[in-house]
């Protein structure tokens, strides 16, 4: 079973995206011992994963330097819809602050997968080919064949993925996930592989202390969570 990059992704062949496994990471500004956590785990199997940033970090040049990674933007557009406008003033700017984080970027997904029409366009105007805002679960489709990549009107390649670990807690059914021989893309963040998140409690209590290593370290699931999701994945699909 291959492991491929969301940018690698032509809905003209099938073959770029089926029985194929796709790792994405929103990184969620964790801090470097978090993420460099989680690299740590990914590169030990020496498999492919798009990493959707949203910060700038001396990490960036290590996930560039491997060539199994690619890098995509990660926009945050809630505090806009706040009327903060640390980001930018509108969501040109927003895309802007982001595109010049990663300016080699070609992949999206927004925090919060929040979007719209408009912000697809001026996307796909900034460079991105392919984004993955459209999270339709497992634990809701219950079977029903995951929703294939599909060329959008503004020709964006739109990726649905069908695994997210914040979501999965939500369902509380953070289960092993299995299934091959289809189109599968699986949605992780850094702060729920370091913590092996189980319950979003966990994740609520650990937050006043995302930059306090020591103190985070003590917040960790000894049980099953969100971290085995993703060694089985690695294991079972490799």
């Amino acid at each position: 079973m291959a492991f491929a990059c969301v940018s690698e992704i032509d809905v003209h062949m099938t073959s770029s995206y089926m029985d194929k496994t796709f790792l994405t990471f929103d990184i969620d500004w964790a801090s470097d011992e978090v993420l460099d956590y989680c690299i740590d785990i990914v590169e030990s199997f020496g498999v492919k994963a798009t990493w959707f940033a949203t910060h700038a970090t001396p990490l960036l040049e290590r996930l560039r330097a491997n060539p199994n990674f690619e890098l995509g933007i990660h926009p945050n557009f809630l505090p806009l819809l706040n009327g903060d406008f640390v980001y930018g003033k509108n969501y040109q700017e927003v895309l802007c602050y982001y595109m010049d984080i990663v300016p080699e970027a070609t992949a999206m997904r927004a925090h919060s997968l929040a979007t719209s029409s408009r912000i697809l366009q001026a996307s796909k105007e900034k460079g991105i080919t392919h984004e993955s805002n459209l999270c339709i679960p497992m634990q809701a489709t219950k079977g029903i064949s995951p929703l294939a990549p599909f060329v959008n009107w503004d020709g964006l390649v739109r990726c649905p993925y069908h695994y997210a670990d914040d979501v999965a807690c939500m369902y509380g059914a953070l289960q092993s996930v299995r299934g091959g021989g289809a189109y599968l893309m699986f949605g992780f963040h850094p702060i729920h592989m370091f913590l092996n998140t189980d319950t979003l409690y966990r994740y609520e209590d650990a937050r006043p202390y995302f930059n306090d290593y020591s103190t985070l370290k003590s917040k960790r699931n000894t049980g099953f969570g969100a971290r085995d999701v993703l060694e089985q994945v690695l294991q079972e699909r490799f």
